[in-house]
């Protein structure tokens, strides 16, 4: 097994990677529901979400962030790991609402700042707070 990165560089390149697999899982969701099925894409982003978020909080709790929730507790850490996914999920859904809903773009457009902007509050947040060491 692959120990926890230590420091914030090498906690920022372990959720670059894991983070990004979880923030493709997400994209890839949200598009094959919304795009290819024609689901609404509010509930697309809803259900990208689900997984990504579940899935998510294993892997950060047990590798990214490991040591960050062995100093606070899982239950601590997941709670927190919640709350920091909904503030997320705010986040996608706003883009969207302004790149499909009111802009009238893609489902493809509203993707773009879901992969590159809303994993870097997902770092900041998760690091510093939902799994900080104490």
């Amino acid at each position: 097994m692959i120990s926890a990165p230590k420091g914030a560089l090498a906690q920022l390149v372990a959720y670059a990677v894991g983070g990004g697999l979880m923030t493709a899982l997400h994209a890839a969701t949200y598009w094959i529901l919304a795009q290819l099925m024609g689901i609404e894409p509010y509930f697309a982003n809803t259900i990208g979400a689900i997984l990504s978020g579940c899935a998510g909080f294993l892997l950060h709790s047990k590798w990214t962030f490991a040591d960050g929730k062995a100093a606070m507790g899982l239950g601590q850490a997941a709670l927190r790991y919640a709350i920091v996914s909904l503030a997320i999920f705010a986040l996608n859904s706003f883009w969207v609402w302004l790149f499909v809903k009111q802009l009238e773009g893609s489902v493809e457009l509203s993707i773009v700042p879901m992969v590159f902007v809303t994993p870097w509050l997902g770092f900041v947040l998760n690091r510093y707070w939902a799994f900080r060491r104490r």
